[in-house]
């Protein structure tokens, strides 16, 4: 079993803001540090291999990415392989569907494979609602803070 990713806000600084045993000074370079490794512009640029079902998913999953800012440069190859799997997957379904084509247990098994690997790169990118569920908890948890601040944390 897969252990849960952790966020990188996370990492940073620790849940409750802090490390265990870190003093004020530490917490502070830590979070300085982690502002550095931030963008301030994100240009996702499609690479040259996608076909063009491919590259027409990638551009609605950037648009529609945008909106909850999810998605960074570094995101590029793994948005790629999932726009990848989503064209196979939707000629794969076309091609069981049909009809006048004979389909094999080896094309659903493919099917069934490709419908895995999509949805686990899907739940990295923030695509799933459960990623986006765990994504608002996160953007929530930081927004509430009692009226003592940090000072009792550990």
């Amino acid at each position: 079993m897969r252990s849960k990713p952790v966020s990188a806000e996370t990492m940073e600084i620790g849940k409750k803001g802090g490390g265990k045993h870190w003093t004020d000074a530490e917490v502070s370079a830590r979070k300085k540090a982690a502002q550095a490794l931030k963008r301030k512009r994100v240009d996702l640029i499609a690479p040259e291999h996608l076909s063009s079902g491919a590259l027409y998913i990638w551009t609605r999953r950037v648009s529609e990415a945008a909106e909850f800012g999810l998605l960074d440069n570094l995101d590029v190859g793994e948005l790629a392989t999932y726009c990848d799997l989503e064209n196979q997957y939707q000629i794969l379904s076309k091609r069981i569907n049909d009809p006048d084509i004979e389909s094999t247990d080896d094309d659903v098994k493919l099917l069934l494979s490709i419908s895995r690997h999509k949805s686990n790169i899907a739940e990295h990118l923030g695509f799933t609602p459960s990623s986006r569920a765990r994504l608002a908890k996160k953007l929530a948890d930081r927004e509430l803070a009692d009226k003592f601040g940090d000072k009792f944390d550990r």
